[in-house]
């Protein structure tokens, strides 16, 4: 019972989180609906920004539902939503339908997240590796289905793919009554030091790779010259590196403690910069790539171990929390590289990447030396 559970909330997790690959497809978007550019990155802006607020607050309230029936509502809304992207061209209709589900997907997953940790707390990194493979992998294929065939086939993927997380959910998933939790007990939790700084070293990593990764298929246009459908190929085998980069990175946050996520910060920065050499090499082009495929896929890893290790005892809120950053990360990350493709200044993404990475090490020394016990 408990793989069929495991397996069906990992495919929620990673049809979920689809939705929020279209960050790829953002130029289809602006010029199917003729809009500019930044008002098409609303699409995934707002969208993080209401999962970023909702992830603190819902969870806590949609908890005492039964969970079954929770997932299975949640799930049909992005059915419903995607259905209709199908059809509607108006700009802001479109727009308001994508974020009435953003409310439901914090709590869905952060409850996911809960019950794999009341059941075996090993067991939750399957669904991290959903909502890694759903935001990274689901990048790559929502962008080589949006680049092939066009932004309306983004969403019968979306839609077809949580089809199937429907049917999982409600094939494999028991009924499983829920529980109340209070919110204000959690929050108490955040004038910890400890807690403070875990959350200012995920931000900074976060807001880093975001920067980047928001834009990626413009910054290999700029720096490289591998041609366009070239580019959608190896964003694909970048995805599937992400995926493998989640789970690779937990096995040696297990065996090595901290040192992994105390070094992280400087690889990725090494790695950002290659993309900077303008080289012309495919091969080249694609190692970098697939480096830059297993360091992003374990951001996903360190958010959720670090702050899940900080407050043990609150566990849906360290999982709330876990969501919250990394989309509020994702929105920053829009709005800073929007801004300079606007002023076509793409070298100024890849150093304000480096920079934030920079930033963000000497707080992961602090913890790992201030407080060694967290583990």
């Amino acid at each position: 019972m408990d793989k069929k559970l495991t397996f069906s909330l990992f495919l929620m997790a990673f049809a979920l989180s689809s939705f929020i690959s279209i960050l790829g497809v953002i130029p289809l978007i602006a010029d199917y609906f003729k809009v500019p550019l930044s008002m098409a990155s609303l699409f995934v802006a707002l969208f993080t920004l209401i999962l970023s607020v909702t992830g603190l607050i819902l969870p806590s309230y949609f908890s005492k539902y039964e969970r079954r029936r929770f997932f299975l509502i949640s799930i049909s809304i992005f059915i419903l939503s995607s259905f209709l992207q199908i059809f509607i061209q108006n700009f802001y209709l479109a727009l308001t339908i994508r974020l009435i589900q953003a409310f439901f997907y914090s709590s869905a997953i952060s409850i996911a997240l809960t019950i794999m940790g009341e059941l075996d707390p090993q067991n939750v990194s399957q669904v991290v590796l959903g909502v890694s493979a759903g935001s990274f992998l689901g990048l790559s294929i929502s962008t080589h289905i949006g680049v092939t065939f066009g932004y309306l086939f983004v969403n019968v993927w979306l839609c077809l793919i949580n089809v199937l997380a429907l049917i999982g959910i409600y094939f494999l998933f028991p009924e499983m009554e829920g529980h109340q939790t209070s919110a204000i007990k959690n929050f108490s939790v955040v004038k910890e030091k400890y807690f403070l700084v875990s959350v200012l070293f995920t931000i900074l990593i976060g807001i880093g790779i975001s920067v980047v990764n928001n834009y990626f298929s413009t910054i290999l246009a700029v720096f490289t010259k591998v041609p366009l459908e070239v580019i959608s190929t190896f964003l694909l085998a970048t995805g599937i590196a992400s995926v493998f980069g989640t789970s690779l990175f937990g096995f040696f946050i297990i065996k090595k403690n901290n040192l992994p996520i105390v070094i992280y910060p400087i690889v990725f920065a090494i790695v950002v910069l290659l993309l900077a050499f303008g080289v012309d090499v495919p091969a080249f082009v694609f190692v970098v790539l697939i480096m830059f495929g297993l360091l992003d896929g374990s951001m996903h890893t360190i958010s959720q171990y670090w702050l899940s290790s900080s407050i043990k005892d609150a566990k849906e809120f360290a999982n709330g929390s876990y969501l919250f950053i990394n989309n509020m990360n994702r929105s920053i990350g829009i709005f800073v590289g929007g801004l300079f493709l606007d002023w076509r200044l793409a070298i100024m993404i890849i150093i304000t990447s480096v920079i934030y990475f920079i930033i963000a090490l000497p707080t992961a020394l602090y913890r790992v030396r201030k407080y060694p016990h967290l583990r």
